[in-house]
Parts: C-alpha cells; sequence; structure tokens
C-alpha cells in the first residue's frame, strides 16, 4: 500500500482536511441503522492524528477510525494508545456505506509489516512521504502501515 505524503499528520501545509461532520453523521447513521449506539466520538489532537467512533453493537465495541488527513477509515477491535488492533467489519452494508464516501482499508493493509531499512534510515514500504514524516517514523519505529496512518506520535 503507497503511504501518502501528509498521511502521518506531520510537516503537512496544503492537504485538505476530511469531511469530520460527514463522518460523524455516518457514524450516527449506522448506529441506527444497525440497532448500536455511538460511545464516542473523539477528535484528533496534539499526539493522535485521527478521528475515533467507538460503536456498540450487539453488546460489543468497534472503533471506526478516519485518517485526519485523508478519507482512509479503518476498523478496530481496540484501541490503545500505541496499539491498534486492526480488523476486518463482517456487516457488509456498514462498509458499503463507508466506501461511498471514504476508502476502508482492510485488515490486511492496515496491519501490514512496515518495512523499514534502519542502515539506510530508508522506508522500503511503498511511499511518497516527506523527510519530517520519515523522521518521526524512525523515531517511533512503528511496525504496521496502520500504525502509521493512525498515529500518536506528538
Amino acid at each position: 500500500m503507497l503511504l501518502l505524503n501528509g498521511i502521518t499528520g506531520f510537516n503537512v501545509d496544503a492537504l485538505p482536511e476530511v469531511d469530520s461532520l460527514q463522518f460523524k453523521r455516518l457514524c450516527y447513521s449506522l448506529a441506527n441503522y444497525s440497532n448500536g449506539k455511538i460511545l464516542s466520538f473523539e477528535e484528533p489532537h496534539a499526539s493522535q492524528n485521527f478521528y475515533k467512533t467507538e460503536l456498540n453493537l450487539h453488546n460489543e465495541s468497534i472503533f471506526i477510525l478516519l485518517n485526519s488527513s485523508y478519507p482512509m477509515v479503518a476498523f478496530a477491535s481496540s484501541v490503545q494508545y500505541f496499539e491498534i488492533e486492526f480488523i476486518d467489519h463482517t456487516l457488509s452494508n456498514m462498509v458499503s456505506v463507508l466506501n461511498d464516501r471514504f476508502r476502508v482499508l482492510s485488515a490486511i493493509e492496515t496491519n501490514q509489516q512496515l518495512e523499514l531499512d534502519d542502515r539506510t534510515n530508508s522506508l522500503l514500504t511503498e511511499n511518497s512521504l516527506n523527510e519530517a514524516e520519515l523522521s518521526q517514523i524512525f523515531h517511533w519505529k512503528p511496525k504496521t502501515v496502520g500504525d502509521v496512518i493512525f498515529n500518536f506520535w506528538d
């Protein structure tokens, strides 16, 4: 998967912001449609580059994450500081509704191992990241592509 310039939220000047209001509305619609309930909605902040919605669905929490710079969405079963468990969601209607407005990333994509070359301080995973982002990657040492797209770096 290509990691796009600015996806980490570092050294970004002219990237458009995602439509967070649309994302929030979609999450509430999905909750209503699925007989679920939104437990929380969190906006990006200094050490988190993504929106996070926690949805209770059939007595189980599921998280829907949206990158703050690009309209990329992922599902997670758990979101802890520096530890996200990315999953595929089984409700195809939820995925198709989100796919109309956002790119829904699969667990295979988000769990793809990040390939770092520590000898040359280069990233072997396909990318167009800027120097500030590459510096952050070598500082924080994320393990997966998902850890870059949805990060807790400050």
